[in-house]
């Protein structure tokens, strides 16, 4: 029988400006010497677009030519052997890192056909390439191109997974596949692009993981802290077989550190640690995020004022003061999935509210997104009357599946990206997607 998908295409849509950016205006460009197809007809001279809404419809600038229509529609070619750096439209003002600490503005150079509709009255651009082209461009997004050969394979074999599997359909009611972003997968078209990334992508085309017949979930973050965590402890159930914690390094001690973070803290031999990368430009291994270090470990003190707001802004909870953090509950990473706040509300009462999440936990314990919810609370005994939380933690992101910057302590080892891939999705197979499976 065929490999089995979620994603039953060759070709994937990713939605790149949404509505919940609020964008009524964009400039398109590409090169001179780039074909590009159109649903409007325009003069070939024409290498720069202005595209704004008015009155419900889109109002074009074509340099002295102004035209209003319904959707709109431009095209370059997405060939994976005919890609290149930079090859595509230009497309300013779009959202990168939406809600994160590192959210800015781009201007990403895509292939492919571009979309664009009008969604309560701002633009959503969908752009539709095939899966190959796809996975090129998301490994350099989410690596640097002077990345190792391993990781690059690697990153780009497990965003291939990602997508196929298509288990997280977030963005279905706008219709289409996944996002640009952080909350899916960081995709940037051909601006980060470059002949060795290319080659990485080329070299595995149709490379996947397999499980029971199946293209994998293939879940990864930027730094897992040290132990790789559990699909449960971040999704809840039910567990998925090869989404497990281990150990992220060469040797594995034995227990893991639910109870207590300090054996976890202490941790320096793992992949990830960031003794391995004294000498290595991490941003140009691991792409530009606007962030430094390797975030292995981390000290971060939380004003408690910030708390009370996210409190506020997130859960309708309006609290004039915090006076306890309760751990409840940590997974194998020590990462908290569970956690008790207590406090007085603006009556006077006596409050407590429960995070039940590593995610809501995140965003609560941050003005923007917390690294990790890995972490433990320096100044418990004082925290009543302290201004804020003194916290000292493990790990950016959720830490489940491929950690990326335990990925790049192997490729620097030496170690393939069969290994790579085998260390962090065990009881997997790597398989062909032409391949028939018995």
């Amino acid at each position: 029988m065929p490999i089995s998908t979620g994603l039953n295409s060759r070709t994937i849509r990713i939605g790149i400006i949404l509505p919940e950016d609020k964008t009524r205006r964009v400039k398109l460009s590409w090169p001179a010497d780039l074909a590009v197809a159109s649903s409007h007809d325009f003069d070939d001279h024409i290498t720069q677009i202005a595209l704004e809404i008015e009155d419900g419809k889109f109002r074009l600038n074509l340099e002295s030519e102004q035209v209003v229509v319904d959707d709109f529609m431009l095209a370059s070619g997405d060939n994976l052997a005919g890609l290149s750096a930079e090859h595509g439209v230009c497309v300013d003002s779009v959202v990168a890192g939406r809600g994160f600490h590192w959210e800015k503005q781009i201007q990403p150079i895509l292939p492919g056909r571009l979309l664009f509709s009008i969604v309560d009255d701002a633009i959503l651009l969908i752009n539709e390439l095939s899966v190959e082209s796809y996975v090129a461009c998301v490994a350099t997004s989410e690596m640097g191109a002077a990345a190792p050969d391993a990781l690059l394979a690697a990153q780009t074999i497990v965003a291939r997974c990602w997508a196929l599997a298509s288990v997280e359909r977030k963005h279905a009611d706008l219709h289409f596949d996944v996002c640009n972003d952080d909350c899916c997968q960081r995709y940037q078209g051909t601006t980060y692009l470059t002949d060795h990334s290319l080659q990485a992508a080329i070299a595995t085309e149709n490379q996947v993981l397999v499980y029971e017949n199946s293209v994998i979930d293939a879940r990864y973050s930027k730094n897992c802290g040290g132990i790789v965590e559990d699909y449960t402890t971040v999704w809840g159930e039910p567990p998925v077989p090869y989404l497990i914690p281990l150990w992220d390094g060469p040797n594995h001690p034995e227990g893991f550190a639910q109870h207590d973070l300090e054996p976890l803290l202490a941790y320096q031999d793992a992949y990830c640690s960031a003794t391995r990368f004294q000498d290595v430009d991490l941003p140009a291994m691991l792409g530009k995020v606007d962030e430094t270090g390797s975030y292995y470990r981390w000290e971060v003190a939380v004003e408690k004022r910030v708390i009370l707001n996210n409190l506020k802004r997130n859960f309708n909870h309006d609290w004039a003061e915090l006076f306890e953090i309760l751990v409840l509950k940590r997974g194998a990473s020590g990462r908290i999935s569970h956690l008790r706040l207590a406090g007085e509300n603006q009556f006077g009462d006596q409050v407590t509210f429960d995070l039940r999440s590593e995610y809501n936990i995140r965003r609560t314990f941050s003005e923007s997104f917390l690294y990790s919810s890995a972490f433990v609370i320096e100044n418990l005994a004082s925290l009543e009357e302290d201004d804020a939380a003194e916290l000292r933690g493990a790990g950016w992101g959720h830490g489940v599946g491929m950690c990326q910057m335990g990925a790049l302590g192997m490729a620097l080892d030496g170690i393939p990206y069969q290994d790579i891939l085998s260390h962090y999705y065990p009881g997997t197979t790597l398989k062909n997607l032409t391949d028939e499976i018995s």
